[in-house]
């Protein structure tokens, strides 16, 4: 616990930064967002609370195609990482020495091979596609953003090329916020990673619900 406590107070980067970074599309505007300062994205608000960000988009999209946003025990997000629950041989962890989130390989059980191979559609293995890992500081959170380029065959039918999922660890808190959504389609040009990826940077959670008086 108090390895936690030292983590969840410990400021392992500055304000507003995306590591590594990105390189953002030539009709990027920080003045193309929608405001969101409620809980319009979350499936259970639980200890979040309120969350607000910007969510930046290109000029010709205004709504970035998204699950409802999770509010989650960073306990549990610090365990779970992102990985094993996608059959998948890679893995995204945090190294509790550094308070970085990195990434390993692993070897699959003869049954979870079997599982991937099936979810993913493919043959083997090497047809998978490395996992894009981001470490995010936000406004009062941090955490991970990945970006996932194996698509399950439910999703694939639906035209998904590549999903988002990231997991944001409130400061000074025992609360992580984390969301999932497709960011590219087949046929269509506008790649919403970079837009998102800049709108995590401006997450701010935990803020009061308003009074109506």
């Amino acid at each position: 616990m108090k390895k936690l406590l030292l983590l969840m107070t410990t400021p392992f980067f500055s304000f507003g930064k995306i590591t590594p970074e990105i390189s953002t599309p030539d009709k990027f505007s920080e003045n193309l967002f929608d405001q969101i300062t409620s809980s319009n994205y979350l499936a259970a608000t639980g200890g979040c609370k309120v969350i607000s960000l910007k969510v930046f988009h290109p000029p010709e999209h205004k709504k970035y195609p998204s699950d409802p946003w999770r509010c989650l025990f960073s306990v549990d997000v610090i365990e779970d990482g992102y990985g094993p629950g996608q059959v998948l041989p890679e893995k995204v962890y945090l190294d509790k020495k550094t308070g970085v989130w990195r990434k390993k390989r692993y070897t699959l059980s003869r049954e979870s091979t079997r599982r991937s191979l099936e979810v993913y559609g493919i043959k083997s293995l090497s047809e998978l596609q490395p996992l894009e890992l981001y470490n995010i500081q936000a406004v009062n959170a941090r955490g991970y953003a990945v970006i996932d380029s194996n698509i399950p065959l439910w999703e694939k039918k639906k035209g998904v090329q590549k999903n988002l999922s990231f997991c944001l660890i409130q400061n000074q808190s025992y609360s992580a916020i984390c969301g999932y959504g497709p960011v590219a389609y087949d046929g269509k040009e506008v790649d919403f990673t970079p837009y998102m990826l800049k709108s995590l940077e401006t997450v701010e959670m935990g803020l009061p619900e308003k009074s109506n008086n």
